[in-house]
C-alpha cells in the first residue's frame, strides 16, 4: 500500500500537533518549515483535517492549528480517511476481470490494514515517532 504525499504530510502535522497538545495553537508555517512541506499545501491539508473535525484553528497573532480531541482519542485511520477517503484495495469496476480474481484476498488485506490504522491512536503514533519509530509493530 502506498500512501499519498498529502496523507503523509497530514500524519506528520498531526504528530506535531499531538506533541503540542494543550500548549496552544501551532502555526502551519512552523510545521512546514521544520519538515520541508510547502506551507500552502500544508494549510490545505490542515483545513481538510479541520473539516473532518480532527483539528481546529484560531485566527490572529496567537493563532494556528490544534487538535480538537486528545491524541489518545484520535485514530490514525481517521486521518487517512479525512485525507484519502475510504481504503480501497481494488476497484473492480476500474480493472480487468483477471485482477478481480483477487477481490476476496484484497478485502482481507484491507481488513488487516484497517484494523491496524483503526487500532492505533495518534498518541501511540506520536510516541513511536519520539522513540525513533520503533514503538509500533504489527504481526500478521
Amino acid at each position: 500500500m502506498k500512501i499519498t504525499a498529502k496523507c503523509y504530510y497530514a500524519l506528520i502535522a498531526s504528530v506535531e500537533l499531538a506533541g503540542s497538545y494543550g500548549k496552544g495553537p501551532v502555526r502551519a508555517a512552523r510545521i512546514a518549515e521544520i519538515h520541508g512541506i510547502p506551507v500552502r499545501f500544508l494549510e490545505l491539508i490542515l483545513n481538510d483535517l479541520k473539516s473532518a473535525e480532527i483539528v481546529e484553528s484560531k485566527r490572529g497573532v496567537d493563532g494556528g492549528f490544534s487538535l480538537k480531541s486528545l491524541p489518545a482519542e484520535i485514530r490514525v485511520y481517521d486521518i487517512f480517511k479525512a485525507i484519502d477517503g475510504e481504503l480501497i484495495m481494488i476497484d473492480c469496476e476500474k480493472v480487468s476481470a483477471g485482477e478481480c480474481m483477487l477481490k476476496e484476498y484484497m478485502h482481507g488485506l484491507r481488513a488487516v490494514i484497517y484494523d491496524y490504522l483503526h487500532n492505533t491512536t495518534l498518541a501511540e503514533l506520536a510516541e513511536s515517532c519520539r522513540n525513533g519509530g520503533n514503538g509500533l509493530n504489527y504481526v500478521i
